[in-house]
């Protein structure tokens, strides 16, 4: 992250480590990161990183969330960072790992507000599948998301040319890994859920498909407040570098304020504030 320039001030951050069992309790080593500026908001931002990433990466989305006034949690997904050894399911596992989470925010910090979600590539499948199991989220920001394991893994061998590879991922998966790889969805997760969506894609990224976000677009806004932000020019997860840090916040920004997000916290806040 220090390396690609977007590390930003990270470092300067109050940090708070601990651990959360998962499903199967499975434990996630998570962090919360702080300002004085965020403590008291009532609003927390859960960030799930991508595949073969680690909790660290949410580093360069921690500016523009705390500049917004939130609390950051960060953690390492199933079988990535310094959790033990496990199956990787690309977001379905991870789902129901996020869920647990999202209840011990709730229940540590009994402050919240507003709770938002943020996931980029794998971690997007990981926040969008978490939405089967929970209705405590008030937000999701998207970033370059597959709308489901199949869709990717046959898009990415129909690109290479080797079509019959993604039937036999599909039987690999399941003999394997004991993973439907079309129940890890998140398309399919998104039906009926009320939950404004933010997504994001990079229009040159050649490893998840802009198709995907598009699709999950059109599927969500059938339900609830959603934007597409397409970013010209940039690659698989590279949005935030190629847009920069004050555009990845303005959009994130006028997006609460456009889907009524924080015309809500503002009222339940106000209420808070009348009680007192």
């Amino acid at each position: 992250m220090k390396e690609a320039g977007v590390y930003g001030n990270f470092d300067s951050y109050d940090k708070e480590d601990y651990i959360v069992k998962g499903m199967d309790g499975y434990e996630l080593h998570c962090a919360k990161i702080s300002s004085p500026e965020t403590v008291g908001t009532g609003k927390y931002l859960i960030y799930s990183h991508g595949h073969q990433s680690n909790m660290y990466s949410g580093s360069k989305y921690c500016d523009a969330f705390i500049e917004l006034g939130f609390t950051c949690i960060i953690y390492d997904l199933r079988a990535h960072g310094a959790n033990e050894k496990a199956i990787c399911s690309m977001g379905g596992y991870e789902g129901q790992d996020l869920n647990y989470l999202i209840e011990d925010t709730y229940s540590r910090y009994g402050d919240v507000v507003l709770l938002g979600l943020h996931g980029e590539s794998m971690g997007a499948s990981t926040t969008l599948n978490a939405l089967r199991y929970t209705d405590k989220v008030d937000f999701v920001v998207a970033d370059c998301g597959f709308e489901s394991l199949k869709f990717m893994v046959h898009d990415m061998y129909n690109d290479m040319y080797l079509y019959p590879f993604g039937t036999c991922a599909d039987i690999g998966f399941k003999l394997i890994y004991g993973i439907d790889d079309a129940e890890v969805s998140g398309i399919d997760a998104l039906k009926g859920k009320g939950v404004p969506i933010l997504f994001v894609h990079g229009l040159a990224d050649d490893w998840i498909d802009v198709e995907n976000s598009e699709d999950m677009y059109e599927e969500a806004k059938k339900y609830a407040y959603c934007e597409l932000w397409l970013v010209e020019g940039a690659g698989h997860a590279r949005s935030r570098q190629v847009a920069g840090e004050e555009a990845y916040k303005q959009h994130i920004d006028d997006f609460l304020y456009n889907s009524g997000v924080m015309d809500e916290y503002l009222a339940k806040t106000a209420v808070q504030e009348e009680a007192a």
